[in-house]
């Protein structure tokens, strides 16, 4: 894949904090700081992004966003500069003061969740119906306007039951549903508990760029603790992609020689664009 002058994809982590202790998140593995994004620093990375209006926006990485104090302000420079803005929630905190915001920054939301009975053992200390309630309410007042999903995860100890279950408890109300595979076993990040045999190059050093709260830059979506790649506190995001570190990281997937040691142990590489290394399941 060859290297597009600007990422396709810039995921923001609006926020490195979490309400919840999900009992199979990779959070559990991390010793790092929780803060939040400054406005300041947010609007820079959004004026620098929005000359590329073709580019995904992604506005979650490993904490909770909605959990921002100021949410709604971020969300109120979004509009008309992007043409996909997604983000994914616990739904906790969704509440009828973030519907508007919601509705006029985002073009897709997710919303994690799972079936009743194992939720409120797993997504501590949420209570399912209360979540249920948000997104439900969230629903209504959203009539089409922004594309939902909702998802759960899928462990070791995952009966196809409960899949079954999860797709007839949200069949008709929202636009997609999916599962996903447990990934970031035993604190490997990227880990799955199947590893493919056959290693091919990943096309996330040529697609996506991730942005932490504090500024700092990761490789991909499975990057949760890996040396920053750059820093858009001193440095734009094109002068940052164009680096050394990502020409090296390259050409390391190209030749599948690996110091890098995140890349090395990842098992939930994208052989190529709209594919999930995770062993995604797309139900609907």
């Amino acid at each position: 894949m060859l290297t597009p002058d600007f990422p396709k994809r810039v995921e923001i982590e609006l926020s490195n904090s979490c309400n919840l202790r999900c009992t199979y998140c990779p959070r559990s593995y991390l010793d790092n700081p929780s803060g939040f994004i400054s406005e300041k620093l947010f609007r820079k990375i959004i004026d620098e992004i929005s000359p590329f209006p073709d580019t995904i926006l992604v506005l979650h990485r490993r904490g909770e966003s909605l959990l921002h104090p100021a949410f709604n302000s971020l969300m109120g420079y979004i509009p008309g500069k992007f043409k996909e803005v997604q983000m994914a929630t616990n739904a906790t905190l969704l509440n009828p003061e973030k519907f508007e915001a919601i509705v006029k920054g985002l073009t897709f939301i997710s919303f994690s969740i799972d079936v009743p009975s194992v939720f409120d053992k797993t997504r501590k200390p949420a209570v399912y119906s209360a979540v249920e309630g948000n997104i439900l309410d969230f629903l209504k007042f959203n009539k089409g306007k922004v594309r939902t999903q909702v998802s759960m995860v899928k462990t070791a100890g995952t009966p196809q039951n409960n899949v079954e279950l999860f797709k007839k408890i949200w069949d008709g109300k929202v636009d997609r549903i999916r599962v996903y595979e447990e990934h970031s076993i035993n604190g490997v990040f990227g880990a799955i508990r199947k590893p493919r045999k056959e290693r091919k190059p990943c096309v996330m050093p040529n697609y996506e760029l991730l942005v932490y709260y504090d500024g700092k830059t990761g490789r991909c979506n499975h990057d949760w603790a890996g040396e920053p790649m750059g820093d858009v506190n001193s440095q734009t995001i094109r002068e940052i992609w164009h680096n050394e570190k990502y020409a090296r990281l390259r050409m390391e997937h190209e030749k599948l020689v690996f110091t890098d040691s995140l890349c090395a142990k990842c098992d939930s590489w994208y052989p190529e664009v709209g594919q999930q290394g995770t062993g995604e399941v797309v139900e609907k």
